[in-house]
């Protein structure tokens, strides 16, 4: 009795690593591949050209974060340690949502970005656009 316990536990962690192996190899992609600690620059290129660095989190869907950006306020103070909260989704084909929400925080916009996960899952490339126009390209990588 031991000695089958033993031989159908050996199959089924076969099986399961053969299947996990399966679904890597193919890059297809789960809501944990997003889970951790990530960093990301982006390039505004449309109606006020900057950089920016944003730090972020996600766990279970949910993305905080800040970021620095390039600019000065009105008064020319810079722009840095902006606070933002949103979501994150990816999808099987590892194509990726993932949304900035400064509005918590006292800034008056919502960044929208939408990326490819690299197969390794450990770095992204995509695009990004705001609620006021703003539009450019992304690329992050996973702590």
């Amino acid at each position: 009795m031991r000695k089958m316990l033993f031989s159908i536990t050996a199959i089924s962690l076969i099986l399961c690593s053969q299947a996990q192996a399966f679904f890597e190899e193919e890059g297809r992609c789960q809501k944990r591949d997003l889970r951790g600690q990530w960093v990301s620059y982006q390039v505004e290129v449309l109606k006020n050209p900057h950089t920016g660095m944003c730090k972020f989190s996600i766990e279970n869907g949910k993305v905080k974060g800040s970021c620095d950006f390039s600019l000065t306020d009105d008064q020319g103070n810079p722009l840095t340690g902006l606070q933002f909260e949103g979501e994150a989704a990816v999808k099987e084909d590892c194509s990726a949502e993932l949304t900035m929400d400064f509005r918590p925080f006292g800034r008056p916009f919502v960044s929208t970005f939408h990326l490819q996960l690299h197969r390794n899952k450990k770095s992204f490339i995509g695009r990004w656009e705001n609620t006021f126009g703003a539009l450019g390209t992304t690329n992050g990588v996973k702590l």
